[in-house]
């Protein structure tokens, strides 16, 4: 996973949690067959990622498998909780609810375009509305996701 320089340098915060999600460890599901993703726009309550769909994320059909498309939501969305003009959390929370729409599947050699807008984050709840289009601007998947604070109460 990686970042502009341009979007390190508005949000130091993304930075640091890039280099959490990077760290040396080995993941049980899709987390680590992502690693490809790049955030490559921010903007107050919107993040905008990239991401090269490889074989390894597709189904046997040869599209972007879809549990592959819930943890990219799932993560990407939750990354934008640190360009919100919300509450600010301390960490990026728990899910409470991921709901995903497919409209289109994405075929093996497509970059898709991750468009993640924060409709909402207070003190202990946050929403977010997360758009995947493919190489040819069509929206191809979508989703709603909550999130719940676990920032310290001390």
């Amino acid at each position: 996973m990686k970042t502009t320089q341009e979007v390190a340098e508005r949000y130091p915060k993304i930075l640091e949690t890039v280099d959490y999600f990077n760290r040396e460890e080995s993941f049980a599901f899709w987390e680590g067959n992502v690693s490809g993703l790049s955030i490559v726009e921010a903007a107050p309550d919107v993040l905008t990622w990239e991401f090269k769909v490889e074989e390894k994320h597709c189904n046997q059909l040869g599209n972007l498998h879809g549990g592959c498309v819930a943890t990219l939501i799932d993560i990407c969305s939750s990354f934008a909780i640190i360009v919100s003009t919300g509450a600010p959390w301390k960490l990026v929370g728990i899910s409470t609810d991921l709901s995903i729409t497919y409209l289109r599947g994405v075929a093996e050699g497509d970059t898709i375009r991750i468009v993640c807008d924060v409709q909402r984050v207070g003190r202990t709840l946050a929403n977010m509305f997360t758009k995947i289009y493919d190489s040819q601007n069509r929206i191809c998947y979508s989703g709603s996701h909550t999130k719940f604070n676990i920032d310290s109460k001390l």
